[in-house]
């Protein structure tokens, strides 16, 4: 069995593989039909030249294989045709010619001519002048339509399917008397495979994944040729146990070299997509974290402008009523601030069923549907592509939660690009899309948790507040009756009437308290020195602190941005944290007050400042059960405390958009860290300009030491 034998069995098999692996997909349009009759007559084609090759010179296997390579131009431009976006003139025209042609050539095969020479040179001839019109008219297409990646598309499937062509006509050289090596056959194998990559992936064939495949089955292949060429060295002969040994080797090295090929083929020639991998795997580490819907917008939008894929993008969540969506976050130009559920339907329960929706596609769709004569579908995808373009969106994907319930959905575009994303790369999208809505879901959780929290601290107040009111009442009122119930001036009249005052201030202080934590006054903050409000708060303090024997550290930072809130309220976090500090030591001991600034990274590049401001102390500590209800309202340790004070803080430094976090161990000591956000490109501090000329930075008539904190 010569070479070209052997060569079309194989080819064959091929062929009806690559056939069957497009006729099984579900999806059976009218491209897939057509690219099954032409890998399937190419599989005949090269059956009957096998057979050729086995029997001999049959007259029925000769003119089974005329007729074969015949049919098989014939449906190639069938086949190209339809690739076309559109029909015109010249494609009906083309298609017509071929199939007269063909006519022409199979009735010829039906005489008993049908060895002659001229019948191989007309052959021949259909062949050349169809397929090489067909491919440029294609070619031709590809620099006309709007879409320049459905133009480089036509173009790479002209350029790919003109090699093919060439060598096809090798393959039909034997017909006029030259009989050559096989060489086309491989290369028209290739060119059938990229052909039934380009009907499954509308994108450019999707190189990226071709590529990989290829990168991968050359790989492979040469390392099952190098292992059988290596055992036969050793052995001298070829045996089956060869052939087993280099399969297990080929399966157990498949994944890893399938990583490192499909990597290194991404990073060299596919950098776009490699470096858009990358910000999608980075965008779900980040936001798997997130608890708050509003970090969740700014991370998300942040991460997606930041790569260049993206030109414009918007975050849409569900609104309160369930009947709109609402814009939350967005880059680009800005989109519309409301999608309204009924005339957004259609696109709403494509994403509620599929999770995406790509304008291309939707496009697609319609015009398929249309020649299908489905109107009812037709027009859901009309009104899908009205939605989306209304949008300014390529690409909608739902975040979608477990049960199936929409949360909202995330629409992107490149106006780069008319179909700018890929099928694979919309699945890329597709799970940071579930990943988000996985977020969502926590955060609601979150929200429901925070509710109940504060419902039972709203409890916990009220029976602490009830308490605190109960005791002075019951001394005002005995006082009272006391007083009522003497018709003459009682001894010690004025000590009962210093009671029922002392009560009633006390009660004063208690509803003030109360007021002050429910109702925080609201003013309008501007930027501020912390360094500034620091010393003079705590020279305010310096007295109280020297006459309960603590000791005061101070280190400030210079270099300290500026933070907006009011600088009172700033004042009154930190006397109550110093004081509470003050009365945690009655022994004495020492308190550390530091300013500092801090630097927290974000997704997309760049930083976070925020201005820290750090109380420590040397007392004995709190207990775990302690800690754990500190910001409670009224929960106290201080026989004449209302437990509101560090609840009050915690609401200052909230309103200002930080917070205050706090570290304690039993017998070492409580710190108190407030932390607020620097003002974006803000001056440095200038605490020291600020100062009296004649000052320096050295202790003054304040008693503050400014030293360095300890560790």
């Amino acid at each position: 069995m010569d070479a070209r034998t052997q060569t079309s069995f194989i080819a064959a098999l091929l062929c009806f593989a690559l056939a069957a692996s497009v006729l099984l997909r579900t999806q059976r349009q009218r491209d897939r039909w057509l690219f099954g009759i032409l890998a399937t007559n190419t599989g005949l084609w090269y059956v009957s030249t096998f057979m050729l090759g086995v029997v001999g010179r049959v007259p029925f296997w000769e003119r089974f294989n005329l007729i074969c390579g015949v049919l098989l131009p014939l449906s190639a431009v069938r086949f190209f045709g339809v690739m076309v976006p559109w029909e015109t003139g010249r494609t009906r025209f083309l298609r017509r010619a071929s199939v007269v042609a063909a006519v022409v050539l199979l009735g010829a095969m039906l005489t008993p001519f049908y060895d002659h020479a001229v019948v191989g040179g007309g052959l021949l001839l259909y062949v050349t002048v169809f397929l090489s019109l067909a491919l440029g008219y294609l070619y031709k297409l590809g620099f006309e339509t709007e879409s320049r990646v459905e133009g480089a598309r036509l173009r790479y499937i002209a350029l790919v399917g003109g090699f093919g062509g060439l060598f096809t006509l090798i393959e039909y050289l034997p017909y006029v008397g030259l009989d050559i090596p096989p060489v086309g056959t491989i290369l028209i194998l290739v060119f059938l495979y990229a052909l039934s990559r380009s009907i499954t992936h509308y994108r450019l064939i999707d190189l990226y994944e071709l590529a990989g495949r290829l990168g991968v089955l050359t790989a492979l292949a040469f390392v099952l040729a190098f292992i059988l060429w290596l055992m036969r060295l050793v052995s001298g002969e070829q045996l089956f146990l060869h052939v087993v040994v280099s399969a297990f080797v080929v399966l157990i090295l498949f994944d890893p070299v399938r990583t490192k090929v499909q990597e290194w083929i991404s990073q060299v020639f596919f950098h776009e997509r490699f470096e858009l991998e990358r910000t999608i795997l980075a965008l779900r580490r980040s936001v798997a974290h997130i608890l708050e819907i509003d970090e969740l917008g700014e991370v998300l939008v942040a991460g997606l402008d930041a790569s260049p894929r993206f030109t414009q993008g918007a975050l849409y969540l569900l609104g309160p009523d369930a009947r709109v969506f609402i814009l939350k976050n967005h880059f680009g130009p800005k989109p519309a601030e409301r999608v309204e559920m009924a005339p957004a339907r259609p696109l709403i329960d494509r994403l509620s069923r599929t999770g995406t929706a790509v304008l291309e596609n939707a496009e697609r769709e319609l015009e398929e549907r249309r020649l299908l004569g489905d109107d009812r579908e037709a027009e859901t995808a009309h009104d899908i592509a009205v939605t989306m373009r209304a949008l300014q969106a390529s690409v909608c994907l739902g975040l979608r939660g477990e049960s199936g319930h929409l949360y909202g959905f995330l629409a992107v575009r490149d106006d780069r690009l008319r179909d700018a994303f890929s099928r694979e790369e919309v699945q890329l999208l597709a799970g940071l899309a579930t990943q988000v809505a996985v977020t969502v879901e926590n955060s609601q959780l979150y929200q429901q948790m925070k509710e109940k929290d504060r419902l039972a601290a709203l409890g916990e107040m009220a029976a602490g507040l009830a308490h605190e009111i109960r005791n002075p009442l019951g001394s005002i009122k005995a006082s009272a009756q006391y007083l009522s119930e003497t018709s003459e001036q009682p001894e010690g009249r004025g000590e009962f009437l210093d009671i029922i005052v002392d009560e009633v201030d006390r009660l004063n202080r208690v509803v003030s308290s109360f007021l002050d934590y429910a109702r925080p006054p609201h003013t309008d903050p501007e930027p501020i020195y912390v360094n500034s409000a620091v010393q003079l708060t705590l020279q305010f303090l310096r007295p109280e602190c020297d006459s309960a024997e603590v000791d005061l550290h101070i280190t400030m930072d210079p270099d300290l941005p500026k933070v907006r809130i009011d600088i009172e309220h700033l004042r009154q976090v930190l006397i109550n944290l110093v004081q509470n500090a003050v009365q945690a030591m009655a022994s004495g001991g020492d308190i550390y007050v530091e300013t500092r600034t801090q630097d927290r990274f974000r997704i997309g590049g760049g930083a976070r400042r925020w201005v820290q401001i750090s109380v420590r102390d040397t007392g004995p500590g709190m207990a775990p059960n302690l800690l754990a209800n500190l910001f409670v309202p009224f929960v106290t340790t201080k026989q004449q405390g209302t437990g509101l004070g560090l609840s009050i803080s915690q609401r200052i430094v909230s309103e200002a958009g930080g917070r205050i976090e706090v570290r304690s161990r039993q017998g070492f000591g409580t710190t108190f860290v407030v932390l607020l956000p620097a003002e974006p490109d803000s001056a440095l501090d200038g605490f020291e300009a600020e100062q009296d000329p004649g000052q320096s930075s050295e202790p003054d008539g304040t008693g503050a030491r400014l030293e360095p904190a300890e560790p």
